[in-house]
Formats: structure tokens, C-alpha cells, sequence
């Protein structure tokens, strides 16, 4: 117990001196996004280090976390964070819908932040307590999807940013895989958590882990994830995102329809 709560102390006081940063330095609320990204691995390599289980098995699930966590924060940083930019529309939004009270809100969203990014790495918890070295089928599989996700995530982040050098307001990207998912981003994120998941399948009690992409595909499909995108997409797209979401999967990447 006393494991848990030092990670839940931690996470809450990293993300609390986030909130401090953004609100006397940067003035960009986008930093919990970089805060929740940093958050995982570290609790990752927490729970592998200390959890008593084999720390090779629980530091091959570790690395993977970190890659994600080093790939998904410099693209963070720099497409949100780096000096010269404007805070995400999104949070816009929220500065206009929360007004005065937009920091002690947005302190409290922070600490949510803090308490999911610790729920879902916590229900990781047997395969850390896995006393067992060897690595099988699941392990292998849970690789795999890790990379195929790793990798995919990657690809679709490269385009869009490539695709906003030389586009033009208003304009709708549809290059690449863009072209068969409005959202290959947020597919391929899903496709990475539940690589972890597979990973963990292994270790007794493992099925626990799969209640971290089950939530994160929760998130993205109804709640943080499309749902704000998209009204951001069509408050400054207009009527060629709705032509875009007309004939485009909204999630899964899919062939066009007429």
C-alpha cells in the first residue's frame, strides 16, 4: 500500500508544480498534456524498480513505456509547448468557458490528470509482481503491437505536421493516413496501450492491465479525445471538415466512402 500511495503523492505534486509553472511562466495550460506523457514512464520504471517481481520482465515493459513517453513528448513540446506558439484551441475554449475561475478549475484538472495517469498505470501491477523471467507468446505479441502502434503513431503525426508547413487556412488534411482515418493518431495510440496490455496477459492477474486501454479507448471515442477535436476542427474548417467527416472513418482506418 505504502508503494501506491508514494506514486499517487508523486503524481499529484508533479502535476501541481506543472499547474505553477504554466500559470506564472509559460501561461500555456497545454502542459498537462506534456505532464501526463512524462507521468507513465516514470511510473513505469517506479513499479519495474520496486515492486519485487523479476525487474527484467518489468524493465522490457518499462523501455517500451519510455520510448512512447520520448516520441509522444518531443512531439508535444514541440508542436504545443515551444516558445513563439499559441495555446491549443481547446484550452482557448476553456479559458472563454471558465472565466475567471479558468485556474483553480483548470488546478483540478490537473489533478485528475494526475490521479488517471496513475490509475492506468497501476492496474499493470501483477505483471511487475511477476517473479518469472522468461518471456513467451504474450510478451512477444504485446511487443508487436507496441511497435505497430509505436511506429503508426509516428507516421500519422509526421504528415499532419507536414501537411500544416504548406497548407492553407481552412484547408482539411487528407495525406497519407489521413485519408482512411480523420484520427489515425488516436487509433494507433489505442493500437500501443493494448500491446502493453497483451504484454501483461501473461503474468497471473494480468487481464487486470486491460482495463488501461479499455478506459484510454473510452477517453478518445466519447469523452477528451474526438469529441473536443472535432468541434474545434469544425469551428475553423467549417463545411470542408463536414465534407471530411461525411466520407472519412471517424477512428479506424477504412476506405473512403463515396
Amino acid at each position: 500500500m505504502s508503494l501506491f500511495l508514494i506514486a499517487l503523492g508523486f503524481c499529484s505534486a508533479f502535476m501541481a508544480l506543472l499547474w505553477l509553472m504554466q500559470r506564472f511562466f509559460t501561461q500555456n495550460a497545454a502542459l498537462v498534456d506534456l505532464g501526463w506523457t512524462l507521468l507513465v514512464p516514470l511510473l513505469h520504471l517506479y513499479f519495474a524498480w520496486f515492486s519485487g517481481g523479476d525487474r527484467g520482465r518489468g524493465l522490457w515493459l518499462a523501455a517500451m513505456a519510455c520510448l512512447w513517453g520520448a516520441r509522444l513528448g518531443a512531439h508535444l513540446f514541440w508542436t504545443r509547448l515551444r516558445p513563439g506558439l499559441e495555446e491549443e484551441g481547446r484550452y482557448k475554449k476553456l479559458r472563454e468557458e471558465w472565466g475567471a475561475g479558468f485556474q483553480s478549475k483548470l488546478f483540478w484538472f490537473y489533478q485528475t490528470q494526475a490521479l488517471a495517469a496513475f490509475l492506468l498505470v497501476a492496474v499493470f501491477w501483477p505483471c511487475y509482481r511477476d517473479g518469472r523471467s522468461a518471456l513467451g507468446f504474450y510478451e512477444l505479441a504485446g511487443a508487436l503491437l507496441f511497435a505497430v502502434g509505436l511506429s503508426g503513431g509516428a507516421l500519422a503525426d509526421a504528415q499532419l505536421a507536414a501537411f500544416k508547413k504548406r497548407s492553407r487556412p481552412g484547408e482539411v488534411c487528407q495525406e497519407g493516413l489521413w485519408n482512411y482515418s480523420r484520427h489515425p493518431n488516436y487509433f494507433f495510440e489505442t493500437v500501443l496501450w493494448f500491446g502493453w496490455a497483451t504484454f501483461a496477459l501473461a503474468s497471473p492477474g494480468g487481464s487486470w492491465a486491460l482495463l488501461a486501454p479499455l478506459t484510454l479507448l473510452h477517453l478518445v471515442l466519447n469523452v477528451t479525445g474526438i469529441p473536443p477535436t472535432e468541434q474545434q476542427a469544425l469551428r475553423s474548417k467549417g463545411h470542408a471538415y463536414r465534407e471530411y467527416q461525411r466520407t472519412t472513418s471517424a477512428f479506424v482506418p477504412w476506405r473512403k466512402r463515396p
